[in-house]
């Protein structure tokens, strides 16, 4: 299970259009913040988010096809898209540039995603002879036999299987058995009896027996079989650990050999599954859940083989709908069913915008390759660079003064730090591509072939000596993540744009926006969950007990702060699940702060910025990179399974611990935005 700690959930990003002007600036902008984003009429010591958002979200609308509409994350990945969707077109039209080394590749499969019509005519077809093979599964060695195909396309029915570092050695490669199978978005959702729960109950059923009538079932076969997987997965999600639950490195740490897994699983014959998976060498796993595992093997034996079968078959089904790889009306029967219950949109996104997507993620270095050769400058990198040294200098400054620490867990700790690695924009090895084969005459066939090209990839990285160089993500992304097992911050190219790094901006804007960035991912090596790994990403206990205990008191301070905070209607956070994301964006945002001041110490202090002071404006910038306006289906939805808070928190609650922000806006003490000092939360 990798344990990549990201600044955004990549499941939930969702993208939107807004105007750049040529500069790469956002029009309206002044010296990097927008004073006309402000709503002057909320004080900023009652509510910030409200003060320095409240204009942008007062003339802010949300395009019909998105669930929300963020100024910062979705500015930059759709005016990314413009450029990404420029390169692929061309090589699409044969127009290739030689040093694009797949460029044919990455032509051929935009190409086929974007022929429609090849896609209509092509009908179920192929659906259907995946459908057959799974229909002459008639025991449980056959039933292994089609969950290891479906695994090696990579469609995860009953459960996944991955590599990652062992928790406790990490330069060694393991396998991964994780919890999974489930088609609703989380284990609650079946598993809770409130109104609101019962009704997406029956709309999902309704809505496979929709999809499998549209695959060709009789009306009323369509609607049994449909009962009979959603109390299968029902059945599984019972046995599933919680999310709050999987963020527990120790819990999900599980190592068994394959007789191990045998034992675990005894009616599950592995070996044939590692065989036809194409990786009958594998030995050794971890397991995130063994009573998972325990109850699947219950499932086998107790549940009837046309059960699995119609299990198979729909997520089949649901995958290749879900990438647009069958004609247009199962899409359209998937999207009324996902917007009406989790995402609120409107209308279907474009096929282009899906099709540069679906792209990136089958040839996402090769198109990142070209992206960063075009539009990635070196100033950017090496002035991130600059500022991310800064930053890691005010962690060391932190971590030498918190008198709650003692001097043993203190070296430790700057051990640690010193021993981060930073990776700015894009990777220094680019991934090979030469063994993937797409053509343009079948974008169902490119779907399999390329999450089977990577499924085999990350599997027979196990046993083989740990690749630093590896990334998790691809420049284009609007995003950045520490992995603790690597002990690593990774900042892609795509996020080092306006308006959270502004070239030329004064410096407490960009240490406000971009700065935060980089402090929450340096935080996330020292927070509830990246705090078990020492420094060289082992999952080893280097804490004295009595510092131990005491940053586990802290910490319940900041999981009673949120789970207090509203986040839709009737939903409150669950203060534990978003625990570490909590505790990044407050020692993020300290740190930040922090190293402007450091920054700016010994020069002229600065003019004001668009009218505010520098501390003012570094504040200013901080909460508009995180203006978002938020369809309530989503919002509800996010609350349940998102780890971060919604943005409104992850601006007031990081900032009402900060004293720092009190002093600049001269908040008096009953302010709602400043807690006392006997409710401040505060670790790092």
């Amino acid at each position: 299970m990798h344990r990549r700690l990201a600044l955004l959930s990549l499941l939930l990003l969702t993208v939107c259009r807004t105007t750049r002007s040529p500069s790469g600036t956002t029009e309206g902008t002044a010296a990097g913040i927008d004073p006309s984003l402000l709503e002057p009429q909320v004080g900023p010591c009652d509510d910030f988010y409200a003060y320095a958002c409240g204009g942008w979200l007062a003339k802010t609308t949300i395009p019909p096809d998105k669930p929300n509409w963020s100024r910062s994350f979705s500015q930059i990945e759709e005016s990314n898209l413009v450029l990404l969707r420029d390169i692929v077109e061309k090589q699409a039209a044969g127009h290739i540039d030689p040093e694009d080394r797949y460029a044919r590749k990455v032509g051929d499969f935009f190409a086929a995603c974007m022929d429609e019509d090849l896609v209509e005519r092509n009908g179920t077809g192929e659906l259907k002879s995946a459908f057959a093979r799974i229909d002459a599964v008639e025991d449980a060695p056959a039933l292994a036999v089609q969950v290891a195909l479906l695994h090696r396309d990579g469609v995860f029915p009953a459960f996944r299987i991955e590599s990652d570092q062992d928790a406790m050695d990490a330069t060694r490669v393991i396998g991964v058995i994780e919890q999974g199978g489930l088609s609703l978005p989380d284990r609650e959702y079946y598993l809770r009896d409130d109104p609101k729960s019962v009704a997406i109950q029956r709309a999902y059923r309704r809505h496979v027996a929709k999809m499998l009538e549209l695959a060709g079932l009789p009306v009323g076969r369509a609607e049994r079989e449909a009962g009979a997987i959603y109390r299968l997965e029902q059945s599984m999600a019972s046995a599933q650990w919680t999310r709050a639950e999987m963020r527990d490195p120790h819990r999900v740490y599980n190592r068994v050999e394959l007789v191990g897994l045998e034992r675990a699983m005894p009616r599950f014959p592995w070996k044939e599954y590692l065989a036809v998976l194409g990786h009958p060498a594998l030995t050794t796993f971890s397991t995130t859940t063994p009573k998972y595992l325990a109850h699947l093997d219950n499932l086998l034996a107790h549940t009837p083989l046309s059960t699995w079968r119609a299990y198979l078959r729909w997520h089949v089904l649901s995958s290749m709908a879900t990438a647009r790889a069958l004609p247009n009306v199962f899409f359209a029967e998937r999207f009324a069913f996902q917007s009406k219950n989790f995402t609120g949109a409107k209308e279907q996104e474009p096929r282009w915008k899906h099709c540069v997507h679906a792209t990136e993620r089958a040839l996402g270095e090769a198109i990142g390759q070209a992206y960063v050769r075009r539009y990635f400058g070196a100033d950017g990198k090496k002035r991130t660079t600059r500022l991310v040294s800064n930053i890691e200098l005010a962690m060391r400054r932190d971590l030498a003064s918190v008198d709650w620490m003692d001097e043993r867990t203190r070296a430790r700790a700057l051990g640690k730090l010193d021993k981060v690695n930073n990776k700015v924009g894009y990777p220094s090895v680019w991934r090979n591509y030469d063994a993937l084969n797409v053509d343009r005459s079948s974008f169902f066939r490119d779907v399999l072939a390329s999450r089977a090209f990577e499924v085999n990839r990350d599997l027979a990285k196990i046993g083989k000596p740990l690749d630093r160089n590896e990334w998790e993500m691809i420049p284009p992304d609007v995003n950045a993540y520490y992995n603790p097992s690597m002990n690593e911050m990774v900042f892609p190219a795509g996020i080092l744009q306006p308006p959270f790094f502004t070239k030329g901006a004064p410096e407490p804007v960009n240490y406000g926006a971009i700065g935060m960035v980089v402090g929450h991912e340096l935080t996330h090596g020292f927070d509830d969950e990246g705090r078990q790994f020492d420094a060289d990403g082992n999952l080893v206990d280097w804490w004295t007990p009595k510092v131990g205990q005491e940053f586990d008191r802290r910490a319940e301070c900041i999981v009673k702060q949120y789970g207090d905070y509203v986040a839709i209607d009737d939903v409150k956070l669950n203060g534990r699940l978003t625990l570490g994301e909590n505790i990044a964006d407050l020692g993020g945002l300290k740190l930040a702060f922090a190293a402007y001041k450091a920054s700016s110490a010994g020069t002229p202090r600065q003019a004001q910025i668009a009218g505010f002071t520098p501390e003012q404006a570094f504040f200013i910038a901080f909460a508009q990179s995180w203006c978002t306006a938020v369809r309530p289906e989503f919002a509800r939805m996010r609350a349940q399974v998102d780890p971060h808070s919604p943005p409104k928190w992850r601006v007031n609650g990081p900032l009402s611990n900060l004293p720092e922000f009190g002093k600049a806006f001269s908040c008096p003490a009953a302010s709602r935005m400043v807690h006392q000092n006997e409710s401040r939360c505060e670790i790092w």
